[in-house]
């Protein structure tokens, strides 16, 4: 039996370089992440992870800093030192925003660019969580051996990974040779966790639908990855049967703030818990418990954005949009304002297993919505759908996003052997 934990996008920022401030606070409204209060999370997360002695392993996929400040990674690897000195063992690769990227600190009403960290300077810096114990590696990637018959596949940032494909496919078959299991973690998703994040160029790697075809044809069955700060299982499966499982796990210090616990048994079976990164933390929360205050992050991101739309529009009630549609909504969603409907859909696409499923009042309110304006949306389809073949059919698309079926994203059993995802019932 193999077991570790998987916690990524960590984003610790040093607190003295001005998480406090008019310019903080501004930035602060457009990120689901606490940054304040990453200091305070991670020594709560880690102090959890700490304490159970079952366990002994901990892979973290990136994103290990706001945005690369040198003073932010020296604190990162100090806790992971202190982890280490418990026993743990503990195998990181980088995330986008932990080299070459634009850093910057907060001084009152004032943002300004900082020094950051290269990509160069990173290999050096967390040498010892994972390239120091490696049996294979090269610029971008490493193998560990996590224990008897199991190993670890490490990747680096990398939007385009095409170029280290063959040492990885290498890996995959040297791993079968010897007899051996290999899992992966990387931080940008090979897969979408939706299918609205095909959109984005940023959600998923450079041509992540090949490289997940050679991955599972190949016998890598999955990869862990992080970037996203979402929680979503998804698979894909080839004409010559093999499969490859994305498991995206969300932020530690953002809502869905979560760590995954995985064991693997000599059969095969790969067990996924997944529960809150933390159950408090050291921090003023206006009263509220440390799952509401991830909530309240999150929600406070949504609704920003979606400011942008007329207030009339955004504080309009789902009962009175049900009236000028000429239809009743559910007594349940009447007083529901538009802006808190929107922002709890999408909070629920990014926590996972919290659909809308296709008998519930939401979801039979929106489809009615969309029968009700077949016109504009076959007018917004005939314009979307050259561009994206997803907006070829949006009452699919929506139904889909709501979740429409049951999704599996947070507990669940996996059999590596046949790519079954079964849930695990808690």
């Amino acid at each position: 039996m193999h077991s570790f934990y998987v916690m990524t996008d960590l984003h610790y920022f040093e607190h003295s370089l001005g998480a406090a401030g008019e310019a903080y606070e501004a930035r602060s409204l457009t990120d689901q992440k606490c940054i304040a209060e990453t200091g305070a999370i991670l020594d709560a997360a880690f102090a959890r992870i700490a304490q159970d002695s079952d366990t002994n392993i901990v892979i973290i996929p990136g994103d290990h800093t706001f945005n690369g400040e040198p003073e932010s990674h020296a604190a990162v690897i100090a806790k992971l030192n202190a982890l280490r000195a418990l026993g743990k063992q503990v195998y990181v690769v980088s995330g986008n925003h932990d080299g070459d990227h634009e850093a910057y600190a907060f001084r009152d009403a004032e943002q300004f660019t900082i020094p950051n960290v290269t990509r160069e300077e990173l290999k050096a810096l967390y040498h010892d969580f994972g390239p120091a114990q490696a049996i294979a590696q090269d610029e971008l990637c490493y193998v560990v051996q996590l224990g008897e018959g199991l190993r670890l596949l490490g990747v680096n940032y990398a939007h385009d990974i095409a170029p280290h494909l063959p040492f990885i496919l290498e890996q995959v078959a040297a791993a079968k040779r010897d007899g051996q299991r290999i899992i992966g973690m990387m931080h940008v998703p090979v897969l979408p966790g939706s299918p609205i994040l095909t959109l984005p160029s940023d959600a998923t790697i450079k041509g992540g639908a090949q490289v997940a075809a050679q991955l599972a044809d190949a016998g890598l069955p999955l990869l862990f990855t992080g970037h996203m700060h979402m929680q979503s299982v998804t698979k894909t499966t080839t004409p010559q049967g093999g499969f490859f499982i994305d498991i995206c796990t969300g932020s530690v210090v953002g809502g869905p703030a979560m760590v995954r616990k995985c064991a693997i048994d000599a059969a095969g079976r790969m067990t996924i818990t997944s529960a809150p990164s933390v159950t408090d933390f050291d921090w003023d929360k206006n009263g509220m418990t440390a799952e509401e205050y991830f909530i309240w992050r999150f929600e406070r991101k949504i609704k920003h954005e979606l400011r942008k739309m007329p207030r009339v529009v955004q504080n309009m009630k789902l009962g009175t949009i049900a009236t000028l549609l000429c239809f009743r909504a559910p007594k349940s969603l009447r007083k529901r304002r538009l802006i808190d409907a929107c922002a709890d859909i999408v909070r629920r696409v990014f926590y996972g297993d919290q659909s809308y499923t296709s008998e519930t009042p939401e979801h039979i309110f929106l489809m009615k919505v969309l029968r009700r304006c077949r016109l504009l949306v076959r007018i917004a389809q005939k314009k979307l759908a050259p561009k994206n073949a997803i907006f070829a059919d949006l009452p699919a698309l929506v139904s889909a996003l709501l979740g429409k079926d049951v999704k599996i994203d947070n507990h669940c059993v996996i059999d590596l052997n046949t790519g079954e995802i079964a849930p695990l019932e808690l």
